[in-house]
């Protein structure tokens, strides 16, 4: 919802917010309307197939071309090693292929820096967000659609909450103005904070036997 409200601009412009059914996703399309923005929901899941993704894309932009896709799909609370790379890698990989297909101006994948450094103490996590950001690269490379990438570090959100804050912990707004300026610079990746590139170079240097357990 930080990246989108900072790219969407002046209302009124039309958002489709796709999430699975839930108070949230409500919420968030009456924050969206009481903004100023028409706002359509749509049912997404990660077990969705090529075939029904399509066809909710299809429903969804049939009235009006896609502009502008923002992916944000992720879990740390998968319940087996499967789900984490269904969730986070395979189905995200799907849904990037259903969206560039659709030609909008750009897609942006809030990725992850584990994506790069993979850790064993999310190793599904990451796998799974290796995955979806190696073809979000290749997709951008093979399509005239631009691509961008988003590989953050800890980001203070739902997902995070109650785990202990690292060094170069990040907030969502911090993540949604370096995604604009990323944009407005036609970057095909990003890092937040900028510094997390050089982290992660040098933790990938490392021998990981002589790291803290939850960093290797």
């Amino acid at each position: 919802m930080a990246v989108l409200m900072q790219l969407l601009g002046p209302a009124p412009r039309q958002v489709i917010l796709a999430g699975r059914p839930s108070g949230e996703l409500w919420r968030n399309a009456e924050k969206l309307r009481e903004a100023g923005y028409p706002v359509d929901t749509a049912e997404y899941d990660a077990a969705l197939d090529t075939g029904e993704l399509d066809g909710m894309l299809d429903k969804v932009c049939a009235e009006r071309p896609l502009e502008l896709a923002i992916v944000a799909v992720g879990s740390m609370a998968t319940t087996s090693f499967a789900e984490g790379l269904l969730v986070n890698g395979t189905a995200i990989s799907l849904l990037l292929q259903a969206l560039v297909r659709r030609k909008p101006e750009q897609v942006v994948l809030l990725s992850s820096a584990a994506a790069v450094r993979p850790r064993a103490s999310i190793a599904a996590y990451s796998l799974g967000k290796q995955l979806a950001d190696s073809t979000a690269l290749v997709l951008g490379r093979q399509s005239d659609v631009r691509v961008l990438v988003v590989r953050p570090g800890f980001v203070t959100t739902r997902m995070t909450a109650g785990l202990s804050k690292p060094p170069l912990a990040t907030t969502p707004e911090r993540v949604a103005r370096r995604v604009a300026a990323a944009i407005e610079l036609r970057k095909t990746v990003v890092w937040v904070p900028g510094a997390m590139s050089l982290a992660v170079r040098v933790l990938n240097l490392l021998p990981r036997k002589l790291l803290p357990a939850a960093w290797r």
